[in-house]
């Protein structure tokens, strides 16, 4: 190959130095590393963080479901599922890691996802072979190259015309051509397609030289990623991953259920109704009520809550919660010139008001950041009326401020199954954010964790795939 290309450089560039033609040369024949372009997913393809979701555990226990691989209606979910390493010559996730979730990306980034679904269909084949599998589609080597007995045992989780397509592979380009920045990565990919193709090679053989030991090195973190992030992956889904190492991985997922909302000509919210359990609210609509003179002297924008009726299905589940709470009005701006306000027991003082306001404004910041996002998967299908998400947004502020009404006990889980309404409706209002929404509809789905990854921040860390195949088993 350095013979043909030095040979047409000559005839092309008579004039050229020796010093140029070595230099022409080294770039002529570089290439894009194959092997990497087969999966692709980093930390830059990662979906912006749906932060409004991170406090779903104080409103929900997580249940696990009796089938994993079952459609899913609204609920919090935990599932410890089998997960694969996607980034062979890696470290290992470590506790405490942070991943981020993205979209399974690469030139063979369906075939990944058909073998983690498929694998569920094959209980009988050991989580051990399918990372080897995994392992040689990265690394590009021939399926028919792969051990025989690898072969055989795998060969349910692939298609003919998949089996037909790995069984290319790829050539191997002479090492001593290649620049020292991708020359080691070439004979790491190379020497792992040896292992992979040697009979005499066992599993932790492959497993030591594809996963490294210990934290990846500090000075290839390219962001810190705290653990637990939630991303909304479509179908009214939210999904976090916390890999207890790659094999190992806490898969969760939240979908909120449908609530229906009514709302007054004013656009604030009277009724969130679900399944026959209501919570109405009534607002102080009389002259100036709409105006608050805080403690500083200052005018500021504000509605108070009249009453806040709770009604179950159940006989006795009915509480009323009269003037009590508050919520900020428009944007929350001091007002100038103001000649009719009135007081009520309710009001906060001013400090109180301005940090609701500042906390609100703080998420509303985020909340274009995260629109303005690349990665947002429902770019292009945002909300129309940014004015109304940010009301119900003082909405949910204004119910969290009154959540816990009353002290009697035995009337605490009917009104917190109550207020879950209200975090559920919020949480459909911002998945909205992301081209998503669950208006009334409850309808059991299929969520699609196994195309995404979890990836880390650290570019030396692995990627991290989940299937749904129960750890363990």
């Amino acid at each position: 190959m350095k013979k043909k290309l030095l040979i047409l450089l000559l005839v092309f560039t008579p004039f050229i130095t020796l010093a140029q033609i070595d230099d022409l040369l080294k770039k002529a024949v570089v290439p894009d590393i194959l092997e990497e372009k087969n999966i692709t997913t980093s930390i830059d393809d990662a979906y912006p963080v749906a932060f409004w979701v991170n406090d779903i555990d104080t409103y929900y226990e997580p249940t696990e479901p009796a089938d994993y691989n079952a459609p899913l209606g609204p609920g919090y979910y935990r599932m410890t599922v089998q997960s694969y390493c996607l980034k062979a010559g890696t470290h290992g996730p470590t506790k405490g890691s942070g991943h981020l979730i993205a979209p399974i990306k690469g030139k063979l980034d369906n075939l990944v996802t058909n073998i983690l679904n498929r694998s569920v269909e094959h209980p009988e084949i050991a989580q051990s072979d399918i990372q080897l599998l995994l392992w040689a589609i990265i690394a590009g080597a021939k399926f028919t190259e792969l051990q025989p007995d690898l072969q055989l045992r795998v060969k349910p989780l692939l298609t003919p015309a998949e089996i037909a397509d790995l069984s290319i592979g790829i050539s191997d380009m002479p090492l001593d051509i290649l620049p020292d920045e991708v020359r080691s990565t070439a004979k790491f990919y190379k020497d792992l397609r040896g292992k992979l193709t040697d009979p005499s090679s066992s599993f932790e053989d492959i497993e030591s030289m594809a996963v490294l030991p210990g934290d990846p090195p500090s000075n290839l973190l390219k962001k810190q990623v705290d653990p637990g992030n939630w991303a909304y992956i479509g179908d009214g889904f939210y999904m976090r991953m916390m890999p207890q190492g790659y094999s190992k991985s806490i898969l969760e997922l939240y979908r909120p259920q449908s609530v229906n909302v009514t709302r007054d000509d004013k656009g604030r919210v009277t009724l969130f109704e679900k399944n026959g359990d209501k919570i109405e609210i009534s607002y102080i609509d009389e002259p100036g009520s709409d105006v608050m003179k805080g403690d500083d002297g200052k005018y500021y924008p504000i509605y108070r809550f009249k009453s806040i009726k709770f009604t179950g299905v159940n006989a006795g589940e009915e509480e009323l919660v009269e003037n009590q709470g508050w919520m900020i009005r428009g944007d929350g701006k001091e007002l100038k010139n103001i000649t009719e306000f009135k007081s009520y027991p309710q009001d906060p003082s001013a400090a109180n008001y301005k940090a609701r306001l500042s906390a609100a404004n703080d998420f509303f910041k985020k909340i274009a950041k995260y629109r303005k996002d690349s990665n947002n998967p429902g770019k292009g299908s945002l909300p129309s009326n940014m004015d109304e998400f940010n009301a119900d947004k003082h909405i949910k502020d204004g119910m969290d401020a009154v959540k816990d009404p009353t002290e009697i006990k035995d009337k605490r889980d009917w009104i917190r199954r109550h207020l879950d309404y209200v975090k559920d409706w919020w949480d459909c209002s911002s998945n909205s954010l992301a081209g998503g929404s669950c208006d009334n509809d409850d309808t059991p789905k299929k969520p699609k964790p196994t195309k995404k990854t979890a990836a880390p921040g650290n570019t030396a860390g692995q990627r991290i795939a989940p299937s749904l195949r129960k750890y363990g088993e």
